[in-house]
């Protein structure tokens, strides 16, 4: 009978650095100590799928295993493989605004447009890549289109190939695009055919440089949160490898948690659509191209986007309300419909979350957090202006109102307002010393002013608020474990000296 002894306990100390060298030697992923107790745990369940009881048994088949099976299985086990359809949907977009447009004004009609889903885990992104694509050129595209798919992970890849997602799954799928490109199959939904075949799949191991051919000459990467458990040297890296295999002209788009400022700086940033990516090559910035009129609505434009903030409290809130009924008749109407705003706003519903809170103010008209709401809805699509103005309208009522101090700061950021930014976002953080997005966000804008030492405190005391929260927890609509690799990733660009690690969570 197996002796399970060993796997009860935490591994010692020689035994997670040997592990830990050997996972970012294989995948680049470094795991900071705090992740000693869950990487004991799910080595433990890799040893038992192979009746093993030691842990240097384990480090044994590891070193067995050349092709990198086991490692791969253990990923699965080690990484967030968390993925959606349309996940930040500003980015899909801007593709379908900006970048495929110009890509088919620049390229010969028969020069395939090429597109590759770098770490595509199961699949999700791969097909909001096809779905973009299809919406822009049509199915089969009226031009040559190829889209690439690579992940470490063979497990992954499989479900991807299959193409088959539970409901709940497609929740960022608007009904149309349901309808278009999915059929049902018992309780899920099948990727169409044409639309499967626009995808390729392949495994890749993104530390497998230089990549092969079939992965070079890419007018479009996405390699959107992959980079979060890397290294800077790592991440540099990639980047060069990533850079190499673009053309010129071509386009970058990494996660919202993630930064190239003082990791890899050959890219040229750009704006548009709403989003923030990057371009290899001097040129003209995306934005100045006039868009090509997309022949039906753009995908994404209902899916739930984060929103520029959403405090941890207005989430909670909202959360509590997803099951509740229509309350409107109540003696707290006012509250009532304030939290359903919220729970449309989370879903991207705006017009209905507008609606929701003005039926609120009418009940209450000095509800800050409802006039914080409208704020939000406009910001959220674009109308700056008028989220200036709620804000302004909210900071009357009450003028040590933090939620309204911090919208206020993010719209500032967007229209390059940085110094008023940074006055908000001080009093946001000021108000509320425990948020961890109000000292995230000053740092992102104090970084963007140009003021390196003011921003790594601001990270730092962001690094201090995330440690009440748990990995698992969602702020502004992102997990903490995010905010946490993103906070960790600026403190270590800009603290003193090349190579800093990352702080340990438990300081």
């Amino acid at each position: 009978m197996m002796d399970t002894t060993a796997l009860s306990c935490e591994m010692d100390r020689q035994t997670f650095l040997a592990l830990r060298a050997r996972i970012e030697a294989f995948s680049g992923i470094f795991l900071d100590d705090s992740r000693c107790r869950s990487l004991s745990r799910q080595v433990a369940r890799r040893m038992m799928a192979h009746g093993l009881e030691r842990w240097e048994q384990y480090l044994a088949l590891l070193d067995r295993d050349p092709e990198g099976r086991e490692m791969s299985a253990l990923l699965c086990e080690v990484v967030n493989n968390e993925t959606a359809f349309f996940r930040n949907p500003r980015h899909f977009r801007a593709l379908a605004e900006v970048v495929l447009p110009e890509m088919d004004r620049a390229r010969p009609a028969g020069q395939p447009i090429r597109l590759w889903s770098a770490g595509c885990s199961t699949g999700q992104e791969a097909y909001s890549l096809a779905i973009t694509v299809a919406e822009v050129f049509g199915l089969p595209p009226r031009r040559p289109v190829e889209i690439w798919a690579t992940d470490i992970s063979a497990r992954a890849l499989e479900v991807a190939r299959r193409g088959l997602y539970r409901e709940r799954e497609l929740e960022r799928v608007e009904s149309p695009y349901r309808r278009r490109y999915f059929t049902p199959e018992g309780d899920a939904f099948r990727v169409i055919p044409p639309l499967r075949d626009l995808v390729h799949f392949q495994e890749q191991n993104l530390m497998a440089m230089p990549f092969p051919p079939v992965l070079r000459g890419m007018d479009v990467i996405f390699c959107r949160n992959v980079t979060i458990y890397f290294r800077i040297e790592t991440c540099r890296r990639l980047m060069q490898a990533l850079y190499g295999c673009l053309n010129e002209g071509g386009y970058l788009f990494i996660g919202f948690a993630e930064t190239l400022w003082r990791v890899f700086d050959a890219f040229q940033r750009v704006e548009a659509g709403g989003a923030f990516f990057y371009r290899k090559g001097k040129g003209p910035l995306a934005t100045t191209a006039a868009p090509m009129p997309v022949p039906r609505s753009v995908p994404g434009g209902r899916s739930v986007e984060r929103p520029l903030v959403l405090t941890s409290g207005q989430a909670d809130r909202a959360r509590a309300v997803l099951a509740e009924p229509r309350v409107d008749e109540e003696p707290d109407a006012a509250r009532a419909n304030y939290r359903r705003g919220l729970d449309y706003l989370l879903n991207g519903a705006y017009a209905e979350a507008l609606g929701a809170f003005e039926a609120a103010l009418r009940v209450e008209p000095n509800l800050v957090e409802a006039w914080c709401g409208i704020a939000q809805v406009h910001a959220n699509q674009g109308r700056y202006e008028q989220a200036l103005e709620t804000c302004r309208r909210a900071l009357e009522l009450d003028d040590l109102a933090e939620e309204a101090y911090l919208l206020r700061g993010l719209v500032r950021r967007q229209l390059g307002q940085l110094k008023e930014a940074v006055q908000d976002l001080e009093r946001a953080a000021y108000l509320n010393p425990s948020s961890p997005t109000a000292h995230f966000y000053l740092g992102d804008v104090l970084l963007a002013a140009g003021e390196p030492p003011r921003a790594l405190q601001a990270f730092r005391r962001a690094w201090r608020a995330l440690s009440r929260y748990r990995d698992g927890a969602l702020i502004d609509g992102v997990p903490v474990h995010l905010l946490r690799e993103a906070c960790g990733r600026h403190i270590q660009a800009l603290a003193a000296g090349p190579g800093t690690n990352p702080p340990d969570r438990c300081r």
